[in-house]
């Protein structure tokens, strides 16, 4: 994989925690964790993979994820400079126990 594609899709995953974590006001998606991104070789498509809290209903956090897509979209294209944003798909990956330590957060 080219070195500038990882860059991309480390941008990416990045700035999409950042916004799940301090601007989504969804309470199905608290304590949500983004796991990888796939970004297509044209950057058309990131299929992002998510981690729900053990106990949290897979289903209720997928609809959560269409209902926001459009606003973690829109806020992508603000924080990271792309020529084109790509389509967000959300891909569930696994459950997580909800008090693990999450290593997007510096010092808790």
């Amino acid at each position: 994989m080219h070195p500038r594609h990882q860059r991309v899709e480390s941008a990416i995953l990045e700035e999409l925690a950042f916004i799940l974590r301090d601007d989504v006001s969804d309470p199905e998606l608290e304590g949500v964790r983004l796991t990888n991104i796939a970004l297509s070789a044209d950057g058309k498509v990131a299929r992002v993979h998510f981690a729900v809290p053990r106990g949290r209903p897979r289903s209720a956090v997928e609809r959560a994820f269409v209902r926001a897509t459009g606003f973690l979209r829109a806020r992508l294209a603000e924080g990271v400079d792309l020529k084109r944003t790509p389509e967000l798909r959300f891909v569930y990956e696994s459950e997580i126990d909800p008090g693990a330590e999450d290593p997007e957060r510096e010092g808790g």
